[in-house]
């Protein structure tokens, strides 16, 4: 399998898990594709999902378009959703030599550019999960007390939960989470999941007033670094092998 098709889809792992059970996980690919070829990008993963491999895939799919991520050359990102790293890794290793996988990854290579991919898998997830959520805040990490960053999410959560019209998660990233020079990497990825923009825009806005909001920044402030948020929007999104609420357990 080559790096620019096979090692990019979305992640996040459970570092504060005791790793004896398996957490419902992820894989991010990230790549940055011409706006004259989105399109084809977007036939060759719909014809790859609808083939007789793509049909045997037990996880959920999700292809978005990246709104805003600062200076990331990524356009799109193909998001793996499974039960396991495992579950991931025997996925991705029965596609070597299917010939669907590899006309799809024939197309991925002539229209786009890979740019990254993490792993990973959820620590915790709080708010209305819905699989109607189609907007993404990702705000990626690093941590020195994870346990202390879901205390306070926790915190925020239940002070103004009754309020909040979106889903919250946290993710660990201990796989492709590095992010910068001097090796700097992540550690979790927060994720809030909202209907549309507008939704999210008016609940920052309402957040933003909020003491509880100040008091979960002043907690956190010692042991987190904050990286930077990407807005995310669903493009194409294949589900029945599992959608956002079989993925949360819900």
């Amino acid at each position: 399998m080559n790096f620019s098709i096979k090692s990019l889809l979305l992640g996040g792992l459970a570092v504060i898990s005791s790793g004896a059970f398996a957490a419902p996980s992820l894989k991010i690919y990230e790549v940055a594709v011409p706006l004259a070829k989105q399109a084809i990008v977007l036939e060759a993963t719909d014809t790859f999902m609808k083939s007789k491999k793509g049909k045997t895939y037990k996880g959920g799919l999700h292809f978005n378009t990246i709104l805003a991520n600062g200076n990331s050359p990524a356009t799109h990102t193909f998001v793996l959703l499974m039960d396991s790293m495992a579950a991931i890794e025997e996925w991705e290793t029965g596609l070597v030599g299917d010939p669907d996988i590899a006309t799809f990854w024939a197309a991925l290579d002539a229209n786009s550019t890979p740019v990254s991919q993490t792993m990973g898998s959820m620590v915790k997830s709080w708010g209305d999960i819905s699989n109607e959520d189609r907007i993404w805040q990702v705000t990626r990490f690093y941590t020195t007390d994870p346990v202390n960053t879901v205390a306070a999410v926790d915190a925020l959560i239940e002070a103004t939960g009754d309020k909040f019209p979106g889903q919250t998660v946290v993710h660990s990233l201990p796989v492709g989470n590095r992010n910068g020079a001097n090796n700097a990497f992540s550690t979790h990825m927060l994720v809030n999941g909202y209907k549309s923009v507008a939704e999210m825009e008016e609940w920052m806005n309402y957040l933003n007033t909020q003491p509880a909001w100040a008091k979960f920044l002043g907690s956190v402030r010692d042991t987190v670094t904050w990286q930077g948020t990407e807005l995310i929007q669903n493009t194409m999104i294949y589900d029945d092998g599992m959608d956002v609420q079989a993925f949360h357990g819900k």
